[in-house]
């Protein structure tokens, strides 16, 4: 009878020593630690763009966040731009509240608040914040990813490629036509 038990407690003792591992998941707001961006889809020699160079233009606020639903994605950007960045983004010449700046022999002084605007974003105290997101469709299954922009209509972009996740890092690889880009994120 006692060896009844036994089988009977067996399973009770497997099931009690088995951890619970969740398995990864993209779903959640993940900030960009590293970016390098290529041309061509192989992602290998020289990156066009790094997150070094993202920041060395729009400053050391620049923020680069990828947040993931179900089936979304939503990439965004914020940084805050200084009076001086923002008139040398443009090639010009700070003047006061002004740019100065030359295109093609036509001169121009524009005010700092109206180039703000037409980069999107908001002017005061000599500094331009600027934010910017996209919404895309996106699906994974096992270590591959797709991500669509403008899913459903005749301009849709689509890039694939592969994921992982150890700890809180996700390191994810995506190309489309004609770039391909490594993303490093942290949650």
């Amino acid at each position: 009878m006692n060896y009844k038990l036994l089988f009977l407690a067996l399973p009770i003792l497997f099931f009690a020593c088995e951890a619970d591992e969740e398995d990864p998941t993209l779903i959640g707001l993940w900030t960009v630690t590293a970016y390098e961006d290529y041309e061509g889809t192989t992602c290998s020699g020289t990156p066009d763009w790094t997150l070094d160079s993202m920041s060395a233009i729009f400053g050391d606020d620049l923020s680069l966040t990828m947040d993931f639903t179900a089936d979304e994605l939503t990439r965004s950007m914020s940084a805050s731009v200084s009076a001086e960045v923002l008139c040398s983004m443009m090639g010009g010449t700070l003047d006061g509240d002004s740019c100065g700046f030359s295109f093609y022999g036509y001169s121009a002084n524009m005010p700092l608040d109206e180039l703000c605007l037409e980069m999107e974003g908001t002017y005061a105290n000599s500094s331009c914040a600027i934010t910017d997101s996209e919404t895309l469709s996106y699906s994974a299954e096992d270590a591959a990813i797709t991500i669509t922009a403008y899913a459903g209509t005749d301009s849709a972009e689509v890039e694939t490629g592969t994921w992982s996740i150890s700890g809180d890092v996700l390191t994810m690889s995506v190309a489309g036509d004609s770039s391909c880009t490594n993303f490093t994120l942290s949650k």
